[in-house]
């Protein structure tokens, strides 16, 4: 076993643990649909979260080429997955039976856009600091805005505000995820 795999297998399972979140989570939602109130943005977190665990699934395969990490590396590696984890299970209502959707991800809203930030920051900062990587790079300019987006969400409980910055986070995570690696190669 290589050093990649090594790592990989560590990683896999945190970010699988969260994509079982996320899967929990919508199916406890549907179980509930009739008792919901549902909630559009709502919606986005969940299927921005769930792009966001595959894209930190989809963006180890670059750890292919390190030929040694640091245990201070792995910890920045492994601490987008974790936030993610908790971001997963935060963003769902405990017991999702009468939920009101809305009220619940204003209520969270702070929180939640506060851990989107840190993990942002860890992989736009420390993650390439902790692997010898420049910082500053096209690729983080996404995190940049990213950062400076959930800073206003945390701030503002305004549904207009919401309406349009939290939809325009997972079109730049989409984005980010697809143009600079379109493909996962061995080249």
């Amino acid at each position: 076993m290589g050093l990649f795999e090594f790592i990989m297998i560590l990683l896999s399972v945190v970010v699988g643990l969260g994509l079982t979140e996320i899967l929990s989570g919508v199916s406890n939602l549907v179980r509930a649909r009739s008792s919901l109130r549902w909630y559009w943005i709502h919606i986005l977190l969940q299927i921005g979260v769930f792009c966001a665990l595959l894209q930190m699934w989809w963006e180890s395969w670059l750890l292919r080429a390190v030929p040694a990490v640091s245990f201070w590396a792995v910890l920045t590696l492994l601490a987008g997955p974790i936030i993610l984890y908790l971001i997963a299970h935060l963003v769902f209502p405990r017991p999702a039976e009468g939920a009101d959707l809305k009220e619940h991800y204003y209520s969270q809203a702070p929180l939640l856009w506060g851990l989107v930030l840190a993990g942002t920051a860890v992989g736009t900062f420390l993650k390439p600091l902790s692997l010898g990587q420049p910082v500053v790079v096209p690729d983080n300019v996404s995190g940049i805005l990213t950062i400076t987006i959930c800073v206003v969400l945390m701030l503002t409980k305004r549904p207009r505000v919401h309406s349009v910055l939290a939809p325009l986070l997972l079109v730049i995570l989409i984005l980010d995820t697809v143009l600079p690696r379109p493909a996962i190669s061995m080249q």
